[in-house]
């Protein structure tokens, strides 16, 4: 694909997300940004293997009060197009997972660029109100998207018509090896981090059989993360169905 449409295309998904993750019911993780990267560039495998990693590195990060976290589904579309440009296999994509990961982070200074800017349709937000001008007010309302849009657009657009260059950063990292060495350890251990903070939501002293039994599945009988999800799903039904039963007794 050229590399010019192709980084429009990712900079466009890149900007619709952003604003769509804004509205209730936003369909913005790093797993389906993954996939459509990997479906444009012909290997979904690569897709979901990044954008499953990524979505575990994001478990926990929430932007409450406005905060500002590090753009896991930007990340998870430069590691998808890396490890795909790259030429695929386990290598490139632990290559892909640390570039995305920088990625990830330095997107948080877009993110505050993007917030500071809204500010000048907020103020013309509030002086359409004054003036009691609804039309006013919702044009200012929707302009409101435009920074959102631009901050991840202009980033990855740029970023994109460089991907072909990836060998320089692949270069870099390679020669220092503290640094590649320093990545891979935060790659392995924010996915940990992930799983432990979802666990504290969970009522594991009621329900811990499941959680042995899991870790138990996995570790011991290799059944891939796929299988447990279908086999956690058929256990809740019956955990429901048998309170439901013992209720109705």
């Amino acid at each position: 694909m050229d590399p010019i449409l192709l980084a429009f295309i990712l900079a466009t998904i890149a900007g619709l997300m952003i604003v769509s993750s804004l509205a209730v019911g936003g369909i913005n993780n790093p797993l389906l940004n993954a996939m459509i990267v990997s479906l444009i560039l012909g290997d979904p495998v690569v897709g979901l293997t990044v954008g499953a990693t990524c979505a575990l590195m994001a478990l926990g990060f929430h932007t409450f009060g406005g905060a500002t976290i590090p753009d896991w589904n930007v990340g998870a579309m430069f590691a998808t197009a890396i490890a795909i440009t790259a030429g695929g296999g386990a290598a490139n994509i632990e290559m892909g997972i640390v570039i995305g990961s920088i990625v990830a982070l330095l997107m948080t200074w877009f993110d505050i660029l993007g917030r500071a800017t809204t500010t000048v349709f907020q103020h013309g937000g509030d002086r359409a109100l004054a003036a009691n001008d609804s039309n006013a007010f919702q044009r200012w309302h929707l302009m409101g998207t435009i920074p959102w849009f631009l901050s991840r657009f202009i980033p990855v657009f740029i970023g994109a018509m460089l991907i072909e260059n990836v060998w320089v950063i692949e270069n870099f990292v390679n020669e220092y090896a503290w640094f590649r060495q320093g990545m891979q350890v935060i790659g392995r251990s924010l996915p940990a981090v992930g799983f432990a903070l979802l666990l504290s939501f969970m009522d594991i002293k009621r329900f811990w059989p499941f959680l042995i039994l899991g870790y138990a599945l996995f570790a011991y009988m290799g059944v891939p993360t796929l299988g447990l999800a279908i086999l956690g799903i058929a256990a809740g039904a019956l955990f429901t169905q048998y309170g439901k039963m013992r209720k109705g007794a």
